[in-house]
């Protein structure tokens, strides 16, 4: 029997739901699939990875960003939130933000989270099209939202028009295995209800998840019980940061199976507050873990996320026992692929399940001793530990190199957009 890849002797981290770990196994994968787990597979591959010493473990999930603001990088950091948008992003948007600049910026993201073990992420941004040529030919998995505003964006005059769009990225990406779709209400604040209903019916005709930023700031409160009072909540939304909502409201989630994106970095570093992820997680909510936009993080490094999730909110809350790595784990792998609606096919190493793998060299010295893998996952390991990335059962990254697409031009590419953008700052 022939695989189309297999791996050899690795450790297997599958986080199934009872987190089953094999100290040292074999995964054999074929037609974009997980075909056997074992001690020592039947399986002879048509390419063998040997991972001696190494972590086999399922790709984790981004479940909020917005990839091409990579090129906004750095931009303007530690001023208001308010400054930050109408003096900075929301200008230079408006001026540079097109096809190409989303092309070009997704690229640079996708290569990033790739070279961090990220294997999917949920993207809400403008020029999704261009988004979804560059991830197809790349090989990440990625869930494109058009945003969706009640005034123009850089490539849509009106929501509706935003709406039509997303009809016809359907049409053209529906079937497609990697690339997939969501309905991306910006927030409700930019959205009045009208379109906030449209994008709901829109979804639910589709059959698509629905992503919308929630009560990301102090000035966004009661936003949970509005968004119910209109009909919009339901089982097929995932809300990004959830940082202002009530006890009350965290009910109402829970009532609508509203599953949450949570952003720890972004969350600290635009000073927005801090989400009661804990008091969620322990009501049963969905809960998934993001990165936000690199113009805001500054990384989309989710071992970074969860090194951040499990250690603020145990000072927080002065409980060290809240937020453990296990917990935390779970949230960027099992859990952020519930929040996409994605949970049978991706976010943990079961046969059958999409073969979204990276395998992590273990012989690091900030990785040694290894008592508790999940320990050294969230508190000690960092992205660059990952050497190897399977997308779909296609091998995307070997010894960390990326197999898809030029590394260096894409960077090049995204430094002369730079050039222009700081070149407009200056005048």
């Amino acid at each position: 029997m022939e695989a189309d890849i297999v791996i050899k002797n690795g450790m297997v981290l599958t986080m199934d739901d009872k987190f089953t770990l094999h100290k040292k196994a074999d995964v054999a994968v074929s037609d974009s699939k997980i075909i056997d787990i074992s001690e020592k597979t039947p399986y002879s591959g048509k390419k063998i990875i040997e991972a001696e010493g190494k972590l086999i473990m399922p790709g984790l999930i981004n479940c909020h960003t917005h990839a091409a603001m990579t090129l906004l990088r750095g931009l303007a950091d530690d001023i208001p939130l308010d400054v930050w948008w109408n003096k900075f992003i929301f200008p230079i948007e408006k001026k540079f933000v097109n096809s190409e600049f989303v092309r070009i910026g997704c690229g640079l993201a996708a290569i990033e989270m790739i070279k961090s073990g990220t294997t999917s992420f949920a993207d809400m941004y403008f020029y999704e099209d261009a988004a979804a040529e560059i991830c197809k030919q790349i090989g990440i998995r990625a869930f494109l939202g058009e945003g969706i505003l009640d005034f123009p964006t850089p490539d849509s005059k009106s929501a509706d028009e935003a709406l039509i769009k997303i009809e016809k990225l359907h049409e053209k990406w529906g079937k497609d295995p990697i690339i997939h779709l969501m309905v991306a209400p910006h927030a409700p604040y930019s959205c009045n209800p009208e379109n906030l209903i449209k994008s709901r019916k829109l979804a639910d005709k589709l059959n698509l998840p629905l992503h919308i930023h929630l009560a990301e700031t102090s000035a966004e409160v009661g936003e949970v019980e509005n968004l119910e009072s209109i009909g919009f909540l339901c089982d097929r939304l995932s809300a990004a940061h959830c940082v202002h909502v009530s006890k009350t409201e965290m009910d109402i989630l829970k009532k609508h199976k509203v599953k949450v994106a949570h952003c720890q970095e972004s969350n600290m570093k635009l000073a927005s507050g801090m989400a009661p992820i804990v008091e969620m997680n322990d009501l049963g909510i969905t809960i998934g873990l993001g990165t936000d936009g690199a113009a805001s993080n500054n990384n989309l490094d989710m071992f970074d996320e969860m090194d951040a999730a499990a250690k603020v909110h145990k000072l927080v809350r002065s409980d060290p026992t809240v937020m453990d790595a296990k917990t935390v784990l779970k949230m960027a792998t099992g859990g952020a692929a519930k929040v996409l609606l994605k949970e049978k096919e991706i976010g943990s190493l079961e046969v059958g399940k999409k073969a979204d793998i990276i395998i992590l060299d273990l012989n690091r010295p900030h990785l040694t001793p290894l008592y508790n893998i999940y320990s050294n996952l969230v508190y000690s390991a960092g992205g660059g530990e990952v050497d190897t990335a399977i997308i779909n059962g296609k091998l995307i990254m070997e010894n960390r190199d990326i197999l898809t697409i030029d590394e260096e031009e894409i960077i090049d590419r995204a430094n002369s957009i730079a050039r222009r953008i700081e070149n407009e700052i200056k005048t």
